[in-house]
């Protein structure tokens, strides 16, 4: 039995069968996170390596040759890079397209392992991670308050604010900008250190071992085997006042004996200002699974709870990755709706039967839905590329409902009940259907297996055109023939020619008694389209008129902080005075003692009113950046200044 024939004379199973589908759809979409691009594993891997209090160039000689040597020698290393400021050696090492990334950020760290010993003794551990588009910051906070000063906001900001938004779903990481680093201060006595026979290179080991928590191997309880640590860091400041230290002639002391310990700032190695008003600022990083969209609601919910705790604080979002998301998944989704909408317009246009029309028009959702449960289960998420196929497909899931309905209406109109005219005419150009959808199945199925980076991101894109189609075929096989024959109606005008089909008919005739000049006329637009096609500009994705604009400043050398502050705010005075700019936020330096004060960040916002896009504002600028004495701007944010 032909499945359509099947599907016509039982359509309570099919009924059943797209019902569930639809529900499953439903689910799916309501659990798809809303994302910016799809989940993309960079072969990229960081290396940090921080010797506090060291010299640029002590850095480079003693930290950074011997990472870029270790580094070098893993296999599939495409390029190494290094940066190195004043205590911090960052290296980043790039591989071949293709490595796999955990893989690759292993071999890293096991390269780091080998040459820790011959690294300089005071390095904190080296911190190895591999890049990951997640990790950048979702939503950029200011903090301002008139009841505290820089140093309190400072640590209310760490202390209560971080502690708070941590706690909320999809957040993986809240980190402080532009704020004073709070830190333990050890003064020795003099003193007392020469009466107990102690020299401030013990104090120093002392406090160096009780600092750290290192592995102390494994062992087995009963059938089990625990990983042991030994927990050697002090959880307070009086803990570490008890720290006890051995002297030379076999006594013990405690550090509260030879010296004054007590909490305190760190020097000030940093600044965040909002319009030149000092603020103490946040960032948000939210988990590789996570909604883009639903993490800033919940980090907009969390700060809207602390202001009603805390009148007195003045919360302004600065910036926020998930506007433009939300911005464009919106834009997409409307172009769907009207995609489908136009589409119905067009096929009832050339049927003239609104029965017919309604059949074809509800192939396209129920063909749409089903493909978001199998998009969930794939662990895909609602993004610029797989929203990009869905618009795309959505002229193609039309098709073989509009092959099967028109081929049904021709034998209706030849006077068939619509019963006989679903049953034959559908089994007639079943062949057809599935061998031009399966066509179309893989063409697009290769897009999903492409190799490099560019074939992660369309991974989603090819799948979910196939699954899209893959449905569409469905529905022309058991439901478009079933609405058919229960749904329409005997025609009352059998064999009524098309208004249509005269005119078309003029144009074959025309073309087929001039083939030359048909042939030429297709020749002449296909190679015009090529010339076009070389013409336009190229890029892996198009400019966004967001309304922002990154900027990175980088002081002359040997500039202190109060040179760089003074510098940025001659800059936000510059920006303020243009007419299309809403707020400028500036972070220089690092709230560590280890900063680069002479590196930083501009995020310049414009108004949403604005009267150019933000690709002609930026251009603008250039003039701008060159009537700042004393700093270096270029455009983009710089990845070492304020954090």
């Amino acid at each position: 039995m032909k499945i359509s024939a099947w599907a016509i004379r039982n359509p309570i199973p099919v009924v059943v069968l797209f019902v569930a589908l639809l529900i499953a759809g439903i689910a799916g979409y309501r659990a798809l996170p809303i994302k910016l691009y799809p989940d993309v594993s960079f072969p990229i891997v960081q290396v940090n390596v921080t010797l506090s209090g060291a010299a640029a160039s002590e850095v480079e000689t003693q930290i950074t040759r011997a990472v870029e040597a270790a580094v070098s020698n893993v296999a599939g290393v495409d390029h190494v890079q290094s940066t190195v400021m004043q205590g911090v050696s960052s290296t980043t090492v790039e591989f071949e397209i293709g490595q796999d990334a955990q893989k690759s950020t292993d071999e890293v760290r096991s390269a780091i392992d080998r040459i820790r010993g011959s690294l300089p003794r005071g390095i904190d551990e080296p911190i190895v991670q591999r890049f990951d588009i997640d990790s950048q910051p979702l939503v950029t906070y200011a903090v301002s308050t008139a009841t505290m000063s820089d140093v309190e906001l400072s640590w209310f900001v760490e202390d209560t604010i971080a502690r708070a938004l941590i706690t909320r779903r999809g957040v993986a990481q809240v980190d402080v900008v532009g704020g004073v680093a709070r830190e333990i201060n050890v003064t020795l006595d003099p003193g007392r250190l020469q009466a107990l026979g102690l020299t401030a290179g013990q104090v120093n080991d002392a406090l160096r071992r009780s600092s750290v928590d290192v592995p102390g191997g494994r062992s087995e309880i009963g059938s089990r085997e625990q990983t042991v640590r030994v927990l050697a860091a002090a959880d307070s400041v009086q803990a570490l006042r008890d720290l006890v230290i051995p002297t030379g002639t076999g006594r013990e002391v405690r550090l509260a004996d030879v010296a004054s310990v007590a909490s305190g700032a760190a020097e000030r190695r940093g600044f965040a200002s909002l319009n030149g008003r000092s603020v103490v600022g946040f960032q948000v990083k939210k988990t590789k699974t996570a909604s883009d969209v639903a993490v800033a609601r919940e980090v907009a919910r969390g700060t809207e709870e602390l202001a009603k705790i805390y009148p007195d604080m003045r919360f302004e979002r600065i910036v926020s990755t998930a506007d433009s998301t939300q911005n464009s998944y919106s834009a997409t989704l409307a172009a769907l709706l009207e995609g489908m909408a136009l589409a119905a317009i067009v096929v009832f246009f050339f049927l003239r039967d609104w029965r017919a029309t309604l059949i074809t028009a509800v192939a396209m959702p129920v063909s749409l839905i089903p493909t978001f449960a199998v998009m969930s289960w794939m662990g895909f998420s609602l993004n610029m590329i797989t929203l990009l196929a869905l618009t795309l497909v959505i002229g193609i899931l039309v098709d073989d409902a509009i092959v099967e309905i028109e081929n049904i209406q021709k034998r209706v109109e030849r006077g068939e009940q619509p019963y006989d005219a679903a049953l034959h005419g559908a089994d007639e150009i079943g062949l057809a259907v599935v061998a031009t959808t399966l066509t179309i199945v893989v063409v697009f199925m290769p897009v999903s297996v492409m190799g490099g980076f560019v074939g992660q991101f369309f991974k989603e894109f090819g799948f979910t055109v196939a699954i899209s189609v893959l449905f569409s075929l469905l529905v022309a096989r058991l439901l478009t023939p079933l609405m058919a024959a229960y749904f329409m109606k005997p025609s009352k005008h059998p064999h009524e020619r098309k208004p249509f089909q005269g005119g078309y008919r003029k144009a074959l005739d025309f073309a087929l008694a001039h083939r030359w000049i048909s042939m030429a006329a297709g020749g002449a637009l296909f190679v015009g389209s090529l010339l076009l096609a070389a013409a336009l500009p190229k890029g892996f994705t198009p400019p966004q008129d967001d309304g922002i604009v990154m900027l990175s400043i980088e002081g002359a050398p040997g500039a202190t902080l109060a040179d760089m502050r003074r510098s940025s705010e001659q800059l936000t005075a510059k920006l303020n005075a243009l007419p299309d700019v809403n707020s400028v936020f500036t972070t220089v330096g690092s709230s560590s003692s280890d900063g680069d004060v002479r590196a930083g960040n501009v995020t310049v916002l414009l108004k949403g009113d604005r009267s150019q896009t933000t690709q002609a504002f930026s251009a603008g600028l250039k003039s701008l950046l060159l009537s700042i004495p004393d700093i270096r701007l270029g455009f983009g944010a710089k990845g070492g200044g304020g954090s």
